[in-house]
């Protein structure tokens, strides 16, 4: 109708705009057909009428429509017919009008079809994911019910497995008791044989009949054997183990069995040529190693100074050696390390203490080393910080749990931090005879470091209490070793006691500062096992009572006390009370040096009298005991002999000590194995005499500066002592010639010889003794000479 109106004079649309014919038409038609009235003329007429009184101004589409016709809202707001009878050019739609219009309606129709199709593709991925996870149900069902039918299989294997092993055990068990009652009868049968023959021989000899010299018990037909060879083969393995391997050649060459036995392997699995090391040469090593290359785990070659290259060509073909000490080769090069690491690449210990090493031989240990867990370079003065870089960042970096370091000046703090960045697992470390370490180093490593369980630092002055402190966080830290320090505190001390409660050992040997208040945190340590608290002058009897009145006084089993001039008898009287497991047993796990002698040591303690000493003769734990310098008399010492368990007892300079005193011990403490009454002027050949034949066990004796005694005392200690493995008779001027005569005919096992300042002794009786004892020690002026190998 627009379209057909289009034509039309302007004037005449203006005029039906006007007069609203187009509002009426539509008023009319909808109230037609609404009310549908069967008259519409009259219905027509009607709605004329009420046209006239209500106006054309209120004309509406919905007017002649009854109100009960009419809806409660109104839906349509304009009228359509507006549009129709009022059309004017302006609004007429443009094509774009079009295109906008059909571009929206397409856009609507697309969105509608993808909504339907993402609701079609997510129905379809639930029901994909729902047969997934039903497939992986019946999976695992199937896989369930599997291992159920194999569970079932197995365990009727093993029912029929164990039956079968416990009818085989019954079988092997009667078997055995009847070879046991074979053995029995056998054992029987023979002493009734012997038995009826020696009744048949005193029955002869009652008879008066004549007898010839016979083996009247019948040993002596057959081929005479040894007890050793005649012992199980496992059972002679063992006792060969305890030979060094010079020994065991030896015993190679006894008898056949004996060879048999020295072949076995486990006594080919650790070489230890340390004892021989003047005698060992390529040829030597050479073919030790290649005898026992294949199970070859443990090589001492340390101080080995007749090996060159076949020698360590040698090593490096031994793919399963772990533990390797050349320590002390001065022949050792990068080359040579080189050549050994690459061979050994499953090496866990690795010494390469004392000798020329630089930079590319830790190279090489980082590059091949891939196990390595232990590394000493103590006192290796040729390689520099890179060469701690390299180990760093090598392969061996995370699995590196022992160092020492210990005399290596060169290291500054860089190359710590270095070997910190890298080596964050390390355990262990030690900086001895370090006289150059500060703060900057052992803090740089503490930074990194947090697995620290021992730390040593003897021979470190320059340390202050700031690393120690932060040392004291790492709460698993076991063993401390500090020495000769003079700047440590207190402070630190309590810090460490307070943190690290699983402390064992604690080495604070001449560390001046330290008082009583540092035993008294120390005390909180309830683990503590071993304590050297030698050369701290400021310890007192107070100290020693806060340390046994702490939990730990029960676990003490070292305790060292040399030169600690303010500790008097009241220290002996709670040591006696509460420390009664006092001894001395070698558990320290992680010593880089060794350890001067076994004792409980209360050394040049001047306030400590004979009564204190009789007490600690009391403490019946002790195995270990130096007094050396004390108030310690003939009285005291027999006190101590009541305790027969002690095995190393060290009394030099006690100068009230006489034969008697020296007797009696010697009467009471049999199974003494190593004593010391150097300069203990008063004894003479009368208590060694004692001495010797009482304590024939010995095996260590120092009785330097004893000026009374003579040849007579040596020819005593050679006629009995046959274990004695080391004698120190410096100062000992009556000792002549003879007396060296008298150890080389009786002491066949002793391996070291001191005769300082012996006059009486001359420079041939000295060479002499050199050719059959491995170290002799002999002057006859102020200037030692040294003989050995």
């Amino acid at each position: 109708m627009a379209a057909a109106l289009k034509e039309l004079d302007p004037e005449m649309r203006r005029y039906l705009r006007i007069s609203k014919l187009p509002d009426l038409y539509e008023a009319l038609l909808t109230g037609l057909a609404v009310v549908c009235p069967d008259d519409p003329l009259k219905f027509i007429l009607e709605c004329f009428d009420e046209l006239e009184e209500v106006g054309k101004h209120e004309l509406a589409w919905d007017l002649f429509i009854p109100d009960g016709y009419r809806p409660p809202r109104r839906i349509v707001s304009e009228s359509n017919l507006d549009y129709i009878f009022n059309f004017d050019e302006n609004t007429l739609p443009s094509a774009e009008m079009y295109t906008k219009a059909y571009t929206k309606y397409n856009t609507k129709l697309k969105r509608v079809c993808f909504n339907a199709w993402m609701q079609f593709h997510l129905g379809q991925m639930e029901k994909a994911r729902l047969t997934e996870e039903k497939l992986y149900l019946a999976e695992k069902q199937y896989i369930a019910q599997k291992l159920q039918v194999n569970f079932q299989t197995w365990k009727d294997w093993v029912r029929y497995r164990k039956g079968r092993q416990a009818m085989v055990y019954q079988k092997l068990q009667h078997i055995y008791h009847i070879a046991i009652g074979r053995v029995i009868f056998d054992a029987w049968f023979n002493h009734t044989i012997d038995a009826k023959r020696q009744r048949e021989y005193f029955e002869r000899l009652e008879r008066g009949e004549h007898m010839e010299e016979e083996d009247i018990f019948g040993h002596g037909s057959g081929e005479a054997r040894d007890s050793i060879s005649m012992l199980p083969r496992k059972v002679a393995v063992k006792i060969f183990s305890h030979l060094d391997m010079a020994d065991i050649a030896n015993c190679a060459c006894v008898c056949r069995s004996w060879k048999v036995i020295t072949q076995a392997n486990s006594l080919w699995s650790r070489i230890d040529l340390y004892n021989v090391r003047g005698r060992v040469t390529d040829k030597v090593c050479v073919r030790l190693l290649y005898k026992a290359r294949p199970y070859l785990i443990h090589l001492n070659l340390r101080a080995a100074r007749f090996i060159t290259m076949p020698t360590f060509i040698s090593i490096s073909e031994c793919r399963n050696l772990q533990d390797l000490n050349m320590s002390e080769c001065q022949i050792l090069d990068d080359d040579l390390l080189s050549l050994v690491v690459k061979g050994c690449q499953i090496l866990l210990y690795l010494n390469i203490s004392h000798t020329s090493i630089t930079d590319a031989s830790l190279r090489s240990i980082a590059k091949y080393c891939y196990n390595l867990q232990f590394l000493s370079l103590a006192f290796c003065t040729k390689f520099s910080d890179r060469g701690l870089q390299y180990l760093a960042s090598g392969k061996c970096n995370k699995k590196l749990e022992h160092l020492d370091l210990s005399g290596c000046l060169q290291t500054t703090p860089s190359g710590f931090k270095n070997l910190a960045q890298g080596c964050t697992n390390i355990k262990v470390i030690a900086l001895n005879e370090f006289p150059t370490l500060n703060d900057e180093s052992v803090m740089a490593l503490a930074d990194k470091c947090h697995k620290f369980r021992t730390a040593s630092f003897l021979g470190s002055p320059l340390l202050t209490d700031e690393p120690f402190k932060k040392i004291a966080q790492f709460r698993q830290l076991v063993t401390i070793k500090v020495d000769g320090n003079h700047r440590i505190s207190d402070a630190s001390i309590k810090l460490i006691g307070k943190q690290c409660p699983n402390l064992e050992h604690v080495y604070l040997t001449d560390c001046s500062r330290l008082t009583d208040s540092s035993l008294k945190a120390i005390s909180s340590c309830k683990n503590l096992t071993v304590l050297n608290l030698a050369d701290c002058v400021r310890i007192s009897d107070a100290g020693i009572r806060y340390l046994v009145d702490g939990g730990n006084a029960s676990k003490i089993r070292e305790l060292n006390l040399t030169n600690c001039i303010r500790v008097g008898d009241m220290a002996i009287v709670n040591i006696h009370k509460r420390c009664q497991h006092l001894t001395y047993s070698s558990v320290c796990l992680y010593i880089f040096q060794m350890s001067p002698s076994n004792v409980f040591c209360v050394c040049f303690c001047e306030n400590i009298s004979e009564a204190g000493i009789e007490l600690l003769g009391q403490i019946h734990s002790l195995t270990s005991l130096d007094i050396s310098g004390c108030n310690c008399g003939d009285q005291g010492l027999q006190s101590l002999g009541s305790n027969v368990k002690l095995r190393d007892v060290c009394l030099s300079e006690c100068v009230s000590i006489t034969d008697l005193g020296l007797q009696k011990f010697a009467q009471q403490c049999k199974e003494i194995q190593r004593l010391d009454i150097s300069h203990c002027t008063h004894i003479t050949d009368s208590a060694i005499k004692n001495l010797a034949f009482c304590c024939r066990m010995l095996s260590f004796l120092n009785l330097s500066g004893c000026k009374l005694v003579t040849d007579m005392s040596i020819q005593y200690l050679s006629g009995v002592c046959t274990y004695l493995l080391e004698l120190d008779i410096s100062g000992c001027i009556l000792v002549s010639d003879k007396g060296m005569r008298y150890l080389r005919k009786g002491c066949k096992n002793l391996r070291n010889l001191s005769c300082m300042y012996c006059k009486g002794i001359s420079k041939v009786a000295a060479h002499k003794m050199s050719k059959c004892i491995p170290t002799v020690n002999y002057s006859a002026e102020d200037v030692p000479i040294y003989y050995g190998y």
